[in-house]
């Protein structure tokens, strides 16, 4: 299985594709209510990079909002915001464990089909292997 088809499995399987979905579309929702909602924000652009700040817990200052609902929706985005960054740590932590484990088992695999066809290995083939044991056995 290619990496990239890995973590396609892995944000599909886990439901990521929906979340940062979702997440996106509220994004979005949340810059457009505080670009209309309070008279600091002076453009489409300025909500957004506020809503960046917000999300990515920066919070630069460069850009305040003063109005109630603005605060309230600050809040909820923000609360959101880290909830996800959360589990796209999660899931990257996942992704790079199962590469991991995927290069071990096949690295274990090579290892024993090696010792269960010793006599059909190269003498090449059988200085390597004898070099991989030595080396495992002095890394412990």
């Amino acid at each position: 299985m290619s990496k990239l088809k890995l973590l396609s499995f892995i944000l599909k399987s886990s439901g990521m594709t929906k979340i940062l979905s979702s997440f996106l579309v509220f994004f979005l929702f949340s810059a457009i209510i505080i670009w209309f909602v309070d008279s600091n924000v002076k453009s489409f652009f300025d909500a957004i990079w506020f809503c960046f700040a917000v999300v990515t817990t920066i919070g630069f200052g460069d850009i305040v909002v003063t109005s109630l609902v603005a605060r309230i929706v600050a809040i909820i985005l923000a609360v959101y915001g880290i909830l996800v960054i959360a589990i796209i740590t999660g899931i990257i932590v996942y992704y790079i464990s199962e590469i991991l484990k995927i290069k071990g088992t096949k690295s274990v695999s090579q290892f024993l089909f090696d010792l269960n066809n010793l006599e059909k290995l190269s003498q090449e083939e059988l200085k390597e292997l004898s070099a991989r044991i030595k080396k495992t056995h002095t890394d412990k």
